[in-house]
């Protein structure tokens, strides 16, 4: 009994456990033996690193080593283990008929014939194992992880890049060209631990650059008889600043030119972060806010990111009107006048090539108010006309000045501000209205001037603060102009602000005095408040200060051209 159970559980044990085998498997007849190698070739080359940036304006480069080598190719065998496990069916087989030869010698042969018995009972026990021995495989075959390299087959040529190691000091050369121009021009740096940097902040000058964002340098670098070329935009080297360049613009809240949206004027050279170019306007950062100038009156230029640390803006504050000496305590020289008119036109707005002129509507109102209190002419009778867009609206302006005198005898006296041009073929003087239509904004000033002379007037005064905006020799350009008015009014005067070769400063010093006004506008309220009222008076008067003031502030003359009387009074 105790036999059978043996014999039960060592047959539970074979058919449960099994057994398992092992097996090299060839897996590849070209393996690569990287412990059997030749290097054939190295060389030394450069790789560049990182991202250029303002904040880190410096190209980088990693100094590596690209190593051939020669590999021997073998044939790869892996080792492989398989479970097997008896054959459910054959097993009961075997143990039947195992279990039955054992029975039949057991029972049924003589005792008196041992070798039938042996013979009956080996049978059993071979038929027994027999059955234990066709077995089936459990799963796929598990690898061992062992591996072996057996015969060559080939060779494997390889290249591997390292970290490179020298023993002596490697120098490269580099090249910087912006367009046709060579800003650098084969300049060497050394390798320092394995690297290589190229600090464009040393060898860049920020001023070379215009203000276009999508510009671009190229940088060649030469090094072991290899080029390397890069295209570098300059905005991953420099940040775009704005330098104001006309002598006051104003900073808006908002783009579009509104005495509402006004926070301050800045003077010239005041300098601002870029934020993002929207055409005829630039919007810039203003401490922590983001606001808009003007684009025709700003530079943008290139500078380093370090160089928002060291901004200078110089701010006018954007006090009201009243606040300047000129416009408090006007003085009351003569009595109210029906017979005297007042007609002006004061152009501030401008747009797209042209800069914002500066305080015009300021210099217009200073001088209505000097017309209405000082000099007697009737509030009623001064037309004023602002940012006037071309020929035709100052026409329709001047049609309604003709339609209010009715033919009756005037006085009257002309003030214009603005910016003016002169026609390098014909030595015409054009009055520019705020139109971006360049032709239909010029206002023929000879025809005006005509108009005004073939008027029923008495006395007749024209002040003419033009800024010119292109430069012009001819002097007797002003002179002819003046001339239409002159040779047809006895009585009258015509005085411009600047020769044609000079412009019409404000009167805006730099961390200084700011009146707010232009300097002939100033000079001739400034005149007219301390009681002159000639024009002989006058005249001295702008002669001595207009020019030493643009000369002082500016460095640049500012003459004032007169012609007619001197005589005239603007009160008598």
């Amino acid at each position: 009994m105790n036999k059978t159970i043996k014999l039960i559980l060592i047959s539970s044990f074979l058919f449960f456990y099994g057994c398992s085998t092992t097996t090299w498997i060839v897996e590849n007849q070209e393996e690569v033996d990287r412990g059997n190698y030749k290097l054939l070739d190295s060389k030394l080359f450069l790789q560049k690193a990182g991202s250029i940036t303002p904040e880190l304006p410096v190209a980088q480069f990693r100094l590596l080593s690209a190593n051939t080598f020669e590999y021997a190719q073998r044939v790869k065998t892996d080792r492989y283990i398989q479970k097997y496990r008896p054959r459910f069916g054959y097993v009961v087989l075997g143990i039947g008929a195992s279990a039955l030869g054992g029975y039949t010698a057991l029972k049924f042969t003589d005792d008196n014939k041992q070798g039938q018995k042996i013979a009956l009972l080996g049978a059993s026990s071979a038929l027994l194992g027999i059955s234990f021995l066709n077995m089936k495989p459990i799963g796929d075959p598990k690898p061992t992880g062992e591996t072996k390299l057996l015969r060559k087959t080939g060779e494997y040529v390889d290249t591997d890049t390292l970290n490179a190691t020298v023993s002596s000091e490697q120098i490269a050369a580099y090249t910087i060209k912006f367009g046709d121009r060579v800003l650098v021009n084969n300049a060497t740096s050394r390798i320092t631990n394995n690297s290589l940097s190229i600090n464009f902040l040393e060898d860049l000058n920020p001023d070379v650059f215009p203000g276009n964002e999508d510009i671009a340098i190229d940088l060649e670098v030469v090094f072991n008889d290899s080029l390397y070329s890069y295209n570098v935009p300059i905005k991953s080297i420099f940040e775009p600043f704005v330098v104001v360049k006309s002598q006051v613009t104003a900073l808006r809240n908002k783009p579009g030119i509104s005495s509402s949206n006004v926070l301050t004027d800045l003077a010239q050279g005041s300098q601002l972060k870029l934020v993002e170019d929207e055409g005829d306007w630039i919007k810039v950062l203003y401490g922590i806010s983001e606001n808009w100038v003007s684009a025709s009156d700003i530079d943008i230029i290139w500078r380093p990111s370090q160089f928002s640390r060291e901004l200078s803006v110089v701010a006018i504050p954007n006090v009201p009107f009243g606040s300047v000496d000129v416009e408090r305590d006007i003085p009351n020289l003569a009595e109210d006048d029906r017979r005297k008119w007042g007609f002006l036109i004061a152009n501030q707005g401008y747009s797209g090539n042209l800069a914002e002129k500066a305080y015009a509507h300021r210099d217009g109102e200073l001088i209505e108010k000097y017309l209405n209190t000082a000099l007697g002419v009737v509030p009623t009778q001064t037309i004023k006309f602002q940012d006037i867009s071309g020929s035709q609206t100052a026409r329709n302006g001047f049609n309604r000045l003709v339609s209010r005198v009715n033919n009756r005898e005037i006085d009257l006296i002309v003030y214009f501000n603005g910016y003016a041009e002169i026609d390098p073929q014909t030595d015409k003087v054009y009055f520019l209205g705020t139109s971006t239509d360049s032709l239909a904004s010029r206002i023929d000033l000879n025809s005006f001037f005509d108009g005004f002379a073939n008027l029923p007037v008495q006395k007749l005064s024209i002040i003419a603060d033009l800024d010119f905006v292109n430069s012009s020799p001819n002097k007797d350009a002003l002179a002819l102009l003046a001339a239409t008015i002159t040779n047809h009014v006895p009585n009258s005067t015509v005085v411009f602000s600047s020769n044609t070769d000079q412009r019409s400063y404000l009167y805006a010093e730099p961390n200084g005095v700011q009146k707010r006004h232009s300097i002939f506008s100033y000079f001739f309220a400034d005149a007219v408040k301390k009681g002159n009222t000639s024009w002989a008076d006058i005249k001295n008067h702008l002669d001595r200060n207009v020019s030493f003031t643009s000369r002082s502030i500016f460095n640049s003359a500012q003459d004032i051209r007169f012609f007619g009387s001197d005589s005239l009074s603007l009160i008598d």
